[in-house]
Parts: structure tokens; C-alpha cells; sequence
């Protein structure tokens, strides 16, 4: 153990040194004894290890793939087939060669290796033989990390940074050639005699090995023959140096690669679209969602990694890296607290599951398995996914209300489908009747095509809407931005949260209101607040004008018709045929100024539009169970209602006519009477 040096005991600072060998059993020990039994049994029992103790025992990928239920059914580990190392020894990817067609396997790969960067705590830039390999003790440490433990231990701890450096590309071998002994120069103030003999009474090391000072709570009862367990208690790990500075790794020279990024992403955005729920249930969702939509979440994660570099495409991701500054930008911002929410969620759904056989589909129509006195029949509604909104969506969505603050929460049980164009017609009457009755949140979705040429110089109704939108750029400008290209899907989301009006006069809304761009890329368009007009943004006009957010009231009178776009805007033109998004930083002083501007960093100081032929619109209803079900009994009290004026009583037909030709409002001729 580690022995407290005579000069340090008489100045009562309650400093310890111990050999690095020694610091990395004790941290070890310190993160087991914060994981509780269970979780631990629950990691050994996935790869069928029967002696948990066994720590250095090596995993393949489909071992990690295992714990943490990505795997198929039918790949998963057999449990009556115990664990084998002999075959783990340098070829952690055998199993997965099995697997070749899941679309699991590189983020299973990409994991592997950040829990093996992770398990090198509290030494990052450990070199040392099989480093690279993950063990279960390694399993440990990075669950901890992902749990949110390893602050109980490293109050200081930057969970950002940590998952950055287990995602970077290590430094090449000359670069830690070159860094190691300015490294071992910083690990410990010169040694005097009392601390040299530490180090010569140390034989776990040698006398040769450089020890790393620590603060320590001092043991009322020191012994010397101390329990190691109460030994990593005492030990204050935050004063630790490596942990401290990182082990003095140098975030500039890291970058993670976008292909690998955008794996990891695309898993957390499935994660974020399952709802806290049992977590056999949860990991059967995320399960299933991995396998069957693994695109459309992958699609989803590459529109949020253009948040990052927006010149990120599918095509050159493997050639791109994300800096470390870009990284901590995007996740200190529109994506904050993203990660840490996820993997936690994810992490603690593994642990806590059981390996669950044939999984169901993922939003089964069933009957409460207990259903409360006067609901029986009651039944779980499903998810029915449409041309614009999917799971992958509504993962996005999840993120863009948590990223606006906003206590309404977006899940596939709690939105309803309202209006949809591609259904109902793309008529602002149609889409009226259709969300005018709800009362409570909305999400209007709008998507199309980037406007072409063809378009602009010769649809005689495009031309129309353009002579009364005004311009910003001249007519001499290329408006197109690099990062804009004519093959593009635009699609923005605004988030509603007061029930829809006709505002032909004044605008509605509060400060809630946000647009979301979600794809080609992710962004956040937030209301500004404190504004006099209270956030009123929206207005719906079904006298010509159409339907605008971040807009003044257009003017429509005396032959006179014109738009009134603010700074950020969303318009919608009164067919349903166009939209344009505009975002523009350097406006004049009398432009309306609804919503904050762009926070991407490379957007953030640009004057751009999107204009596009729309061709979906929807608009989907939020809400809780109980509202959902009072607004499902009105529609139907209505429809009824709808039913019942249309139908005509046969049995009494005779004496209706007869009625109504006594009345003069019909008769031989057909014609109308008169008084």
C-alpha cells in the first residue's frame, strides 16, 4: 500500500504515493465498488463467464454486442456455452465475421474501441502491451463513465472530453515517443529521501518506478496490512494528476472521424426514440429499431452531423474528422446533453434487461395486461409512420424540444397524425378543418424539393408568389450557398404549442414557438424572448395569404398584396405549393425579429433562403394519453353527428316531401315555391 512520507505526516496534509501499478488496482477497485453487484452479474452473465473475478479476460466484438443486446436473436450467445478465451486472444472480431451483414457490426467495432480507450483510466495514454484489447475490468470502467459513477469518485470529471478522446484517433507512435518523458517529468514533484524510500520499499514495482501523490483521507486506524478496498475509498481520485490534466493529452492533435461518429449518433438517435419504459421493453425496442431502421436513423445522424461541419456529406464522410472544438461546440449547444443522456439511457437499459427471445414488433396494438376498473378497453394505440414523420423523426424532434427547453415532451405514443397533404389535398381550407380542433400542441412539418430554374422562369404561379415576396438578394447575386445543392429535400418543422386560429389581422403564438430544420441538416431557430409582441409569430391566413412563422401580418388590401418576412422566417405560400425559408443576419433595423439566427457554426453568419416546390405538408398532434383519447371521442362524436345530418330516413320520406311541397319548397317541377 501506499505509505505517507514523515514531512508530509508532520505538515498533516494527508498525501500518499503509490506505483502506478498499485493506482491502477485501486481505481479498479474503487469503480467495482461503485457498480452494484447486480449490474456486475448482469455483464458477466451476458458473455457466460462464470468467475467474475477474472477481469483480464479478453472480449470479442460480439461479446460487447452481447452485453450490450445488439445482436440478433438468433446471434446471441448461447447460454450453456461458457465463456472461451482461448479464441479472444488477438482476434477480437471472429464472431462478427459470422454477422457480416449487420448493419450493427461497425458501431459494435466503433464501441469496442472506446471502451477499451475508456478502460485505460486513469491512465489515457497507456501504451502498453493489449492495452487496445477490452477486457471486462475495462467493460467496468467504462460503464461507469456512462453511468454517470465516475463522478462520485472524479467530481470534476468532463464526460465530453472523455467520450471525445475514447472516439479520437490515437496519436501516432511518434508522437508519444516524443511526449512520454515530458509526461513522466510532470507525474511527480522531485522525490526527496523520504519519497525515495517509498519507492524502494514499494514491491509491487521496483525501485526505479515513478509514483503518483495523491490525497488521501487518513485511516483513525492505520494498519499496515490494509484492505485494498478501504485503501481506493480513502483515496481522493480527483487530486490524481492524470485525471486531473488528462493525462496530459493534447485535445488539438485529436480528431474523431465522421464515419464514426455518425455510427454512434445514428444508435443514440434509436435510443432517444424509444420512451422510459421497463428495460427488457426498451432494449426490445432499441433492439428491433437498430435492425430494421438502421437508414432512416442513419440518414437522421448525418443531417446532425452537418450541425457539426456542414460540409459533411454521406459520400466523404470516411475522409472527414470532426476537431475537438467543433465537437464541444455542437454539444455544449444544440446538442447539449445529447450524449450524456443516451448512452446513459442506453447503458442502464442493458444492464438492467434480461436477453429477451423473439422480440415483437415494436409498437404491437394490444389490450392493457391489466387493465384499471372502467378501462377496459382501452388499447395501446400505434405508431403509424408517414412519408415525413418516422421514428428517426421523431428521435430528432425529442431533440430539438429538449435543445428549446420545452417541458412537452415528443414520443411515438403521444403524437397523433392530424393533417397530411398527400391524404387530404393540399388545400388551406382542408387543413383548417383538420387542425383547428386540436387543442394542444402541434408540430407542422412542411418538406419539397429545392426550386429549380425551370421553376422560377416559367410556373406563372411560383412567379406570382415571387413578385410578392421581397427580395433580398440582387438579381446579379448567386443566393445558392456552397454547402446548397439542387438536390436537396428540405424539410422544417415548427413546434406550435397554442391551438391554431385564423389571424388575418394579428399574428397568435408565444415564445415557444421554434423551427427546426431537419434535413439536409439539423439547426434550431429559437423565438427570441422578451420581445413586446410576446412571441405572437404565426399567422394563419385563409383569406389569400397563407401560413407564415416569424413574419409580420402580409398586407392583402386595395389590390395590394405583399409579404412581410422577418429575419428567420418559414412562409407558405396559400396554394401549399412553394415555401421559403429565409434566414438573414445582416437585416434592416425595421425587419421583424421573431426567432433567434442560426448558432451552426458556419451558418451563423450567413444570409441564405431555401425555396422549394413543397410536396408533403403534415401536421401532428401532442399531447398526453388523456387528451389524445377526449380529442379521438369528439372526432368521433362528430363524425357521427356528420353522419346523421347527411343520412336520409327512409321510413319517413312520404311525409317529408309531402311537408315540404305543403311548404312550397318543392314540387311537380321541382322548382322553389313562393310566399
Amino acid at each position: 500500500m501506499g505509505q505517507l512520507t514523515s514531512t508530509e505526516a508532520s505538515k498533516g496534509s494527508h498525501k500518499e504515493i503509490f506505483s502506478e501499478q498499485r493506482i491502477r488496482e485501486l481505481f479498479q477497485m474503487r469503480i467495482a465498488s461503485i457498480l452494484t453487484k447486480g449490474e456486475i452479474s448482469s455483464i458477466a452473465s451476458k458473455v457466460n463467464m462464470n468467475d467474475i473475478e477474472n477481469t483480464d479476460a479478453v472480449l470479442t466484438f460480439s461479446d460487447l454486442a452481447a452485453i450490450l443486446n445488439l445482436t440478433d436473436t438468433e446471434e446471441q450467445t448461447d447460454p450453456e456455452t461458457p465463456h472461451d478465451e482461448s479464441h479472444n486472444e488477438g482476434a477480437p472480431n471472429k464472431h462478427m465475421e459470422e454477422s457480416s451483414n449487420n448493419s450493427l457490426n461497425p458501431v459494435v467495432e466503433i464501441l469496442y474501441r472506446s471502451f477499451s480507450a475508456l478502460g485505460k483510466l486513469p491512465f489515457l495514454r497507456t501504451q502498453i502491451p493489449g492495452s487496445d484489447q477490452l477486457t471486462i475490468k475495462n467493460v467496468l470502467i467504462a460503464f461507469a463513465v456512462h453511468m454517470g459513477y465516475m463522478s462520485r469518485m472524479w467530481p470534476h470529471c468532463d464526460y465530453l472530453k472523455l467520450v471525445f478522446i475514447s472516439f479520437a484517433q490515437a496519436p501516432s507512435a511518434e508522437h508519444i515517443e516524443t511526449t512520454t518523458d515530458v509526461t513522466n517529468e510532470k507525474k511527480t514533484p522531485p522525490l526527496d529521501k523520504s519519497e525515495k524510500e517509498v519507492h524502494s520499499n514499494d514491491s509491487t514495482h521496483g525501485a526505479k518506478t515513478p509514483g503518483y501523490t495523491v490525497e488521501t483521507i487518513p485511516n483513525p486506524q492505520p494498519h499496515p496490512e490494509e484492505d485494498p478496498k478501504i485503501t481506493s475509498r480513502r483515496i481522493k481520485w480527483g487530486s490524481l494528476q492524470p485525471l486531473v490534466n488528462y493525462n496530459d493529452i493534447d485535445m488539438d492533435s485529436l480528431s474523431v472521424s465522421a464515419y464514426d461518429l455518425a455510427q454512434v449518433l445514428s444508435l443514440l438517435l434509436v435510443v432517444n426514440s424509444v420512451p422510459e419504459q421497463s428495460h427488457n421493453k426498451m432494449q426490445q425496442q432499441i433492439r428491433t429499431l437498430a435492425n430494421e431502421k438502421w437508414k432512416s436513423f442513419e440518414a437522421a445522424a448525418f443531417s446532425v452531423l452537418r450541425y457539426l461541419d456542414i460540409e459533411i456529406t454521406e459520400a466523404n464522410c470516411k475522409d472527414s474528422r470532426i476537431t475537438y472544438d467543433t465537437y464541444k461546440y455542437a454539444m455544449e449547444g444544440a446538442m447539449e446533453g445529447f450524449l450524456r443522456l443516451n448512452f446513459h439511457k442506453f447503458v442502464k437499459s442493458a444492464l438492467l434487461s434480461s436477453i429477451v427471445p423473439d422480440p415483437q414488433p415494436v409498437n404491437p396494438v394490444k389490450r392493457d395486461e391489466n387493465p384499471s376498473k372502467g378501462d377496459e378497453k382501452k388499447i395501446t394505440r400505434p405508431f403509424t409512420p408517414t412519408r415525413l414523420v418516422d421514428e428517426a423523426t421523431i428521435s430528432l424532434l425529442g431533440l430539438f424540444m429538449r435543445n428549446i427547453d420545452s417541458s412537452v415532451g415528443i414520443t411515438p405514443q403521444n403524437v397523433v397524425e392530424l393533417f397530411n397533404g398527400a391524404q387530404s389535398g393540399f388545400s388551406i381550407r382542408s387543413l383548417e378543418s383538420k387542425i383547428f380542433k386540436w387543442q394542444a400542441p402541434t408540430i407542422f412539418m412542411v418538406s419539397g424539393k429545392r426550386l429549380r430554374s425551370k421553376t422560377i422562369l416559367k410556373n406563372k404561379r411560383y412567379q406570382q408568389f415571387d413578385a410578392e415576396y421581397p427580395r433580398h438578394f440582387r438579381s446579379s447575386e448567386d443566393p445558392k450557398k456552397t454547402w446548397q445543392s439542387d438536390n436537396d429535400r428540405i424539410t422544417y418543422a415548427v413546434f406550435v404549442k397554442q391551438p391554431w386560429k385564423n389571424s388575418n389581422k394579428n399574428n397568435f403564438g408565444d415564445e415557444e414557438t421554434a423551427i427546426m430544420a431537419i434535413s439536409p441538416r439539423y439547426d434550431v431557430f429559437k423565438s427570441k424572448r422578451g420581445l413586446l409582441s410576446a412571441g405572437k409569430s404565426i399567422y394563419f391566413n385563409n383569406q389569400g395569404m397563407g401560413v407564415g412563422f416569424g413574419n409580420e401580418q402580409p398586407v392583402n388590401k386595395n389590390n395590394t398584396r405583399k409579404y412581410l418576412p422577418g429575419t428567420v422566417s418559414l412562409t407558405i405560400e396559400p396554394n401549399l405549393e412553394f415555401g421559403v425559408f429565409r434566414h438573414i443576419v445582416n437585416a434592416g433595423a425595421n425587419t421583424p425579429r421573431f426567432f433567434e439566427t442560426s448558432s451552426q457554426s458556419t451558418v451563423c453568419n450567413q444570409d441564405y433562403e431555401d425555396r422549394f416546390v413543397i410536396t408533403d405538408l403534415e401536421v401532428w398532434g401532442v399531447g398526453s394519453t388523456k387528451e389524445l383519447d377526449e380529442q379521438r371521442k369528439q372526432w368521433e362524436w362528430e363524425e357521427k353527428q356528420a353522419s346523421a345530418r347527411q343520412g336520409v330516413n327512409i321510413r319517413n320520406l312520404g311525409e317529408e316531401r309531402a311537408f315540404l311541397e305543403m311548404v312550397g319548397l318543392v314540387g311537380n317541377q321541382g322548382s322553389g315555391g313562393s310566399m
